[in-house]
């Protein structure tokens, strides 16, 4: 199935450029800014010591000019000028390019070429509504004229250049009424556009917010609907561990709120499932051995608390596409990287299920580690002891998705070692507080 096209529109500041480029490293996209095409175009121009205006020598011109974008940089006549496109006189001769209709009949085919194969993020001002109106995903993204002003401030004096910010404020004031009035393809909100105001956000959030509603249109407008099962169990099953076991949840906030998220932990006992899912903030999907969905009663009940049942022993296609189906409508699923319960405090090597599913989706994997479960009821015990159980939840890890071929196993292999290191951190910290001190097992290729 042919991947989504992303168009991301806004004003000058809004933070189109830095959002573009993470959602595309994020979703494994190639990225197409339409700004730096202009600018190589541009660049031609000057070199070739035309005025910037339209006239019949300017289409000549620019019929001899041929732009492209590959791996983040952009070629003039197949010569790199990523770095020479960068000059303030670009700049400001792209700027008086950008409203001639000729630059524009010349661009836009272009743009329009990078996109077509689709699984592509193109950043720009006309993205949505002029170069691709049949994008599958549009963002408009804005901010007000004081945070637009901040960051653009705090860029030049990162770059050495001062810049009074009032002068700033009023120089992106001014662009702003030009790209909303000019004649040719002014800066307007497509009417299917996702608003996002980015003022008070962080740039992490603000991209956490766009995957979100990416998956969201991925799933073609299926969203994983919340169990009314699974909220009433996980308030008794969360009133049980605390009860018996002293249940205490750490860093929840690195959940994100929204949006396809994948959990990994360690596996040391029965107890894990529902001592993650009481602490997360997310209704959890989990893959459960098969075996327990033959129970009478008790497999209809996992079934409901959105458990999905996996094959011991082997490759398990129907379990991978159970777990891509959740990610890819916005749910949250939890995996056990290890595959069985072992020894507390050993983390052994992963299955590669959970890097396929992580590289596969490209969506945020939250490393979890469970301390205590394997005292108060290891393998071989008929029944639980009270104990403390600690859950620690850890920075989002991000990988991005693969293009099909010989790449992916490379991927799926370093997505494994790093989230078995993140697990392995996390149990260090709560070692540090207490806790068993994780033991490592070497991951493959290290």
């Amino acid at each position: 199935m042919r991947e989504p096209v992303i168009a991301i529109d806004g004003p000058a500041g809004a933070g189109k450029t830095t959002v573009a480029r993470l959602l595309a490293q994020h979703l494994g996209y190639r990225l197409v800014p339409t700004g730096i095409m202009y600018r190589a175009v541009a660049l031609g121009i000057m070199r070739g010591g035309l005025a910037p205006r339209d006239g019949p020598a300017l289409r000549a011109y620019l019929g001899s000019l041929e732009v492209a974008v590959a791996g983040g940089r952009v070629f003039l006549n197949e010569e790199d000028v990523t770095d020479a496109i960068g000059s303030p006189d670009v700049a400001r001769t792209t700027s008086d390019l950008t409203a001639l209709a000729a630059v524009r009949e010349k661009v836009t085919p272009l743009q329009r070429r990078e996109a077509a194969a689709g699984g592509v993020v193109l950043e720009g001002r006309d993205t949505g509504t002029v170069v691709c109106p049949d994008a599958e995903v549009k963002f408009f993204l804005t901010a007000s004229l004081e945070a637009r002003a901040r960051r653009r401030h705090a860029e030049l004096l990162a770059e050495g250049r001062a810049a009074a910010l009032a002068t700033v404020q009023e120089e992106i004031r001014v662009r702003d009424e030009q790209d909303a009035s000019r004649e040719l393809a002014p800066l307007r909100k497509a009417p299917d556009a996702i608003e996002v105001d980015t003022s008070d956000l962080a740039i992490e959030q603000v991209v956490e917010r766009l995957l979100a509603d990416v998956a969201r249109r991925r799933g073609r407008g299926r969203a994983v609907r919340p169990s009314r099962l699974y909220a009433a169990v996980r308030v008794l099953a969360a009133a049980a561990m605390r009860l018996g076991w002293r249940l205490e949840g750490r860093d929840t906030p690195h959940v994100p709120a929204a949006g396809p998220v994948l959990f990994v932990a360690n596996h040391s006992s029965f107890l894990d499932p529902p001592a993650i899912g009481s602490c997360a903030p997310r209704q959890l999907h989990f893959l459960a051995k098969e075996a327990l969905f033959a129970i009478p009663l008790f497999g209809r009940i996992i079934r409901a608390v959105n458990a999905r049942p996996v094959r011991r022993g082997g490759a398990d296609p129907a379990a991978l596409r159970a777990g891509l189906r959740v990610l890819e409508d916005g749910g949250a699923l939890l995996v056990f990287p290890e595959g069985s319960r072992g020894a507390e405090g050993v983390l052994r090597p992963p299955k590669p299920g959970a890097a396929m599913l992580a590289v596969m989706t490209g969506a945020p994997v939250v490393p979890v580690y469970v301390s205590g479960t394997g005292r108060a009821w290891p393998m071989g015990r008929l029944l639980p002891r009270p104990g403390k159980v600690v859950v620690a939840f850890g920075p989002p890890l991000r990988f991005a998705a693969a293009a099909r071929g010989t790449g992916r196993k490379g991927a799926y292999e370093r997505a494994s070692r790093e989230m078995m290191t993140a697990i392995a951190r996390l149990g260090e910290t709560v070692a540090a507080d207490g806790g068993i001190r994780p033991q490592r097992i070497a991951v493959q290729g290290e």
